[in-house]
């Protein structure tokens, strides 16, 4: 006997058999039972939650002679000749979508049904269809004969134009919840005698994302192979990390273990570990923990803004991956960055005064005095003395190039700089502003480091101070005003912050405006 792949031999037969989609099924049952059969049909949702399932059991029921609740019988001989009727045309979209195509479909459509009440059109991926396809398909949507039904599926809504929609009745298929299908997924294990872990299932059932046909199509792929299926099979099979080894590798930046969490992301690597999955397993724990944290039940040293921007970071990380080749080095810059965030420590111990950049040099204790190692307002004000927009752009144009080479050469530094940007330059000194108040403390902490790696790579010699992007906003203005009213900014030595004035006004805007741009604010 002809070998069937899963997802086929257990394809359902009716509603009835239609898994997590029970709303969608309860309206199309009442459709039929009350004999409301609409011209067109829009069924929409993610790959494998049962659109071209639904759409072959409803064209099945609405030509059955003797349907039962709304569910075809399969006993008649409309239902044991559905796959062989000439009246159930099946189109795939993907390769039959040009304008041509859809002509010929028109004109088909003028022709009666051969033996069936309704002759039925099954547009799959539908989307696909060509601007002129769509337009040459309209007036036919709008009004078909009456014996002529279309059921066109798709997962990409967004892609069908609003004409097209309007014409329809919409159907929202939902991914399966996994609980619901590995519920399934065992009891096609029972009878296809698989011998399979209720973990390793688990574990499917979240790799398929929702789908049916992917959850089948793994399993059948699998147990061709494997006699006793575990959870490692899986693992070797498709990439896939178990839930412990996301959490271990969590654990290394609660406890700020940069070692271990180096030889563990490697680990992952050599093993095969598909990185995509990796991440939405992060983000998953991330979340989580994020509960717990809201609801009390959480004792560790993470905190809820470090994981709130950990998630959005991942969650970026997994957007870019499409176009790096690169995905397991930025996930390792990232874990870096956040591993040295000292929020994760506890926040008596590690807390930093974020607003150091903005105390006066009389004003700071010798604490601070200690922690921030460089003389801050005065770089500032030595960069605004012979700040230019060309300086800038020539730093800009290699910043990324600079960030990339930082990871390799200081990869402890690389965790505070990764997501700094240059806000204005001179030709000896550097402004750079990170939204995290935290990151640029300790860039100012650990400077001379910084300004080692900087003018290697640059082949220059310059001195960079960190600010905060309120406090650089502040600056700008301050800047603009001090111009405005003739303030003159000339170098000082490092620790002296008196701002000598000087009256030339003329020269003082020109300069404004080549470092801010013409549309510069002044109070």
């Amino acid at each position: 006997m002809e070998y069937k792949v899963l997802y086929r031999k257990y394809r359902p037969q009716d509603f009835n058999a239609l898994i997590g989609q029970e709303w969608t099924a309860k309206l199309l049952k009442n459709a039929i039972n009350n004999n409301k059969i609409s011209h067109a049909y829009i069924f929409t949702g993610s790959r494998g939650t049962g659109k071209t399932s639904s759409a072959r059991i409803f064209a099945k029921a609405i030509n059955c002679e003797h349907p039962v609740d709304g569910n075809p019988c399969n006993e008649c001989e409309a239902c044991k000749n559905f796959e062989n009727n000439p009246d159930i045309i099946e189109i795939d979209a993907a390769s039959n979508n040009g304008v041509d195509e859809i002509r010929e479909l028109i004109n088909n459509i003028r022709l009666a049904p051969t033996t069936s009440k309704y002759k039925v059109y099954i547009v799959d991926e539908f989307h696909m269809l060509s601007t002129s396809a769509f337009n040459a398909l309209l007036l036919t949507l709008e009004e078909p004969p009456s014996n002529i039904v279309f059921i066109l599926a798709t997962t990409d809504i967004q892609s069908v134009p609003i004409t097209i929609i309007s014409r329809c009745q919409r159907f929202d298929f939902k991914p399966i919840g996994e609980e619901v299908l590995v519920s399934h997924l065992k009891m096609i294990a029972e009878k296809e005698n698989i011998k399979i872990t209720e973990e390793a299932l688990m574990e499917i059932a979240s790799l398929a994302n929702g789908g049916v046909r992917d959850a089948l199509g793994m399993l059948d792929q699998i147990s061709s192979q494997i006699d006793d299926i575990s959870i490692t099979d899986i693992e070797s099979l498709f990439g896939t990390v178990a839930m412990e080894k996301v959490v271990n590798l969590l654990d290394t930046l609660e406890n700020n273990d940069v070692d271990l969490m180096l030889t563990t992301l490697q680990e992952l690597k050599n093993s095969g570990v598909n990185v995509n999955l990796l991440i939405k397993k992060l983000i998953e724990v991330l979340k989580n923990t994020l509960i717990k944290i809201r609801k009390k039940e959480y004792n560790g040293n993470l905190n809820d803004e470090l994981i709130y921007n950990l998630i959005m970071e991942l969650n970026r990380c997994i957007n870019e991956s499409k176009n790096s080749l690169a995905t397991f080095d930025l996930l390792e810059v990232i874990l870096l960055k956040y591993n040295y965030f000292p929020g994760n420590k506890n926040e008596e111990e590690n807390k930093i005064n974020t607003e150091s950049v903005e105390i006066k040099e009389e004003e700071k204790t010798e604490e601070v005095k200690a922690m921030i190692n460089i003389d801050v307002e005065t770089r500032i004000n030595n960069c605004f003395v012979n700040a230019k927009k060309n300086y800038l752009m020539d730093i800009q144009q290699m910043w990324n190039d600079f960030i990339i080479y930082e990871a390799n050469a200081n990869k402890e530094l690389m965790a505070y700089i990764a997501d700094t940007e240059p806000m204005t330059a001179s030709d000896a000194y550097l402004i750079i502003s990170n939204k995290m108040d935290i990151n640029n403390d300790l860039l100012n902490q650990n400077m001379s480091s910084l300004e080692n790696d900087f003018n290697k790579f640059f082949g220059k010699n310059y001195k960079i101070v960190a600010v905060n992007t309120k406090k650089w906003d502040e600056l700008k203005k301050e800047y603009v005003n001090n111009i405005k009213n003739g303030v003159k900014y000339i170098y000082r030595e490092e620790k002296s912050l008196d701002l000598p004035i000087d009256n030339k006004e003329n020269e003082l805007e020109k300069l404004a405006k080549e470092i801010f741009g013409s549309n510069y604010e002044v109070e």
